[in-house]
């Protein structure tokens, strides 16, 4: 139902028409999700399931635009919407994914730092017996030269 506010009634919940597609796929896949929701005043709905939307907007980041902080904040959002009687298992799931992979891509990160260091000592070390090679090579030029009757008289 239109409201005259930019707003639509949906499963209970007002929203914003823009958002009627994102939250209609939402109790198409996950029918669940209110069902046994404690709140009743109608402000307090609305503003709950904006807050979903919010932390499902956070959720599809990439986990590198996301802090520490920021995932934290989100797994406490989580918490309190279930606490308020959503069911958000899959939403639950998709977050923790996202942790892991925020995890993985920091100690990925950090593994290719230091294989990056490696290879600059490895360099350092390379271009050490590099000039080494050359002094050898040209001590080995000079001690394999033919001496002249000039140097030898």
């Amino acid at each position: 139902m239109w409201n005259g506010d930019g707003t639509v009634e949906f499963n209970g919940f007002r929203v914003l028409y823009s958002e009627v597609d994102y939250v209609r796929r939402i109790f198409e896949r996950h029918p669940e999700t209110a069902m046994n929701l404690l709140p009743k005043n109608q402000l307090v709905k609305n503003a709950y399931m904006n807050t979903l939307l919010d932390l499902i907007d956070i959720t599809c980041l990439a986990p590198q635009e996301l802090t520490e902080e920021e995932l934290r904040d989100a797994e406490n959002t989580l918490l309190d919407l279930v606490g308020v009687g959503f069911e958000l298992d899959w939403l639950k799931r998709k977050l923790e994914e996202l942790c892991v992979k925020k995890k993985k891509m920091e100690a990925r990160g950090a593994r290719m730092r230091e294989l990056d260091r490696m290879i600059v000592e490895q360099r350092q070390v390379l271009l050490a017996l590099e000039v080494e090679l050359k002094n050898e090579e040209n001590e080995a030029v000079s001690d394999s030269a033919r001496l002249g009757f000039e140097d030898v008289v």
